[in-house]
């Protein structure tokens, strides 16, 4: 038996029903003081990174799944021995990020409709949340549920719906592949899964407590992973493009880039619709887990507006993103100042136009969020007396950031003294 096949008859003995289902009747905060799950799943992943380690022998299929596996069992392991979980373990965002496939530089229509597949899987499972919930069909009772918030989110989910590309790549978004069976009761199982339907269905969403906001939350945190690197993708891609002066290809770049942007606001209006109270009520729970750590905001950041000096100091105290302050030097140049050097050719105006046009999705994303979720007095998601999780100052080191405005770039690049705060309170998304 080889090494590979040792581990898949390990990993068959991991149920992973069985641990969905604690997780979301106990949370995985509760589970911490399990000895015996937490040296199960020290076992798997000790195994499972012996065969990362050499996985250079292996074919891409076994390859990826046991890179599926692995990064399942690193999240799970950090939050059953660490009493405060970081954004990545929390939100499993390094098993996401292998999910979408975005290892690379590249963002072909192939790739860019991957992403959304994902990304629209992410959001039909929260939609069914939410609808079985309402029709009291759901086995799992959950605190603080509220059918009217239920409801107002639903709607809200339902519009993004709608801003989902209706085919890409030559593939419909809205494919067979949305609905396969995701079956397989073992960790084994589901990450030998070809489609990759199972491991997005089962593997992703793990609450830390049995409140009913919080699986909607972690839902609108993946849902925006997914739109974050489906942009910066198309932004590198539209960087290199204007490097080998191919303006075209730059615009049809930074226009994929606006997709992936324009739903971004609505993720926050779906945010919005949970109470203040009811964010309270798990966010103990969510520990060191901040915005100030989402790699792919801070380089898609960078790569829009250059690394904010405001920022600097907070890149450089988080791991997770201190290699962003790779960009912070003098001949990267990102694509919002770009405008200030194109000129009046029609191809120059179509990629301007392009730019002001994803420039201002983000903004209103950003002006959102601070007017409606990191406001001090009104809503109040910030607890009274609380401070930012994420090391930062909170509210006045968002408040200090002035990213340059797009539209403004045409009189020359300037500081864009009148721009709204970018975010508030790390827990919602402090970036």
């Amino acid at each position: 038996m080889t090494g590979t096949n040792r581990l898949w008859t390990l990993l068959d003995t991991f149920n992973l029903s069985d641990y969905t289902d604690r997780a979301h009747r106990e949370g995985r905060d509760a589970m911490r003081g399990d000895a015996a799950l937490t040296e199960q799943v020290r076992t798997l992943t000790e195994a499972t990174a012996a065969v990362r380690k050499d996985s250079g022998a292996l074919g891409p299929f076994a390859r990826r799944a046991v890179e599926t596996a692995g990064q399942f069992l690193d999240a799970q392991d950090y939050l059953l021995t660490h009493d405060k979980p970081r954004y990545e373990q929390y939100a499993s965002v390094g098993l996401l990020r292998h999910l979408l496939r975005v290892e690379g530089n590249t963002a072909t229509p192939a790739e860019r409709a991957h992403v959304w597949l994902v990304f629209r899987r992410i959001l039909e499972a929260q939609l069914e949340f939410e609808l079985a919930a309402l029709a009291g069909v759901t086995s799992l009772a959950k605190r603080d549920f509220s059918p009217q918030v239920a409801r107002d989110r639903y709607l809200v989910l339902a519009d993004i719906r709608e801003m989902v590309p209706g085919r890409l790549g030559g593939r419909p978004v809205g494919s067979q592949w949305l609905t396969m069976p995701a079956g397989g009761r073992t960790l084994g199982e589901v990450a030998r899964d070809r489609s990759g339907a199972a491991a997005i269905a089962r593997l992703l969403l793990f609450p830390q407590t049995t409140c009913h906001d919080e699986v909607a939350f972690l839902a609108q945190i993946q849902l925006g992973e997914c739109l974050f690197w489906g942009a910066l993708l198309c932004v590198r891609q539209a960087l290199a493009a204007i490097g080998a002066g191919d303006l075209a290809g730059a615009t049809r770049h930074v226009r994929a880039a606006g997709q992936f942007a324009r739903p971004l606001i609505k993720i926050f209006h779906s945010v919005r619709t949970m109470p203040p109270a009811h964010f309270h009520g798990f966010r103990e729970q969510t520990g060191n887990a901040s915005a100030v750590q989402c790699e792919s905001w801070q380089m898609l950041d960078a790569h829009l507006y250059g690394v904010l000096p405001e920022k600097v100091d907070a890149l450089e105290t988080t791991p997770e993103v201190r290699h962003v302050l790779a960009l912070h030097r003098p001949d990267f140049v990102p694509l919002v100042p770009v405008v200030a050097d194109l000129g009046d050719s029609p191809a120059e105006r179509g990629l301007r136009d392009e730019i002001v046009t994803l420039d201002q999705r983000i903004r209103a994303w950003r002006a959102f969020h601070t007017r409606q979720l990191a406001g001090r007095q009104d809503p109040g998601y910030l607890p009274a007396g609380a401070a930012a999780s994420g090391g930062t100052s909170g509210y006045p080191y968002l408040a200090a950031q002035r990213p340059p405005r797009a539209s403004a770039m045409e009189r020359g690049p300037k500081r864009d003294s009148d721009h709204q705060a970018p975010s508030g309170d790390c827990k919602i998304g402090s970036r």
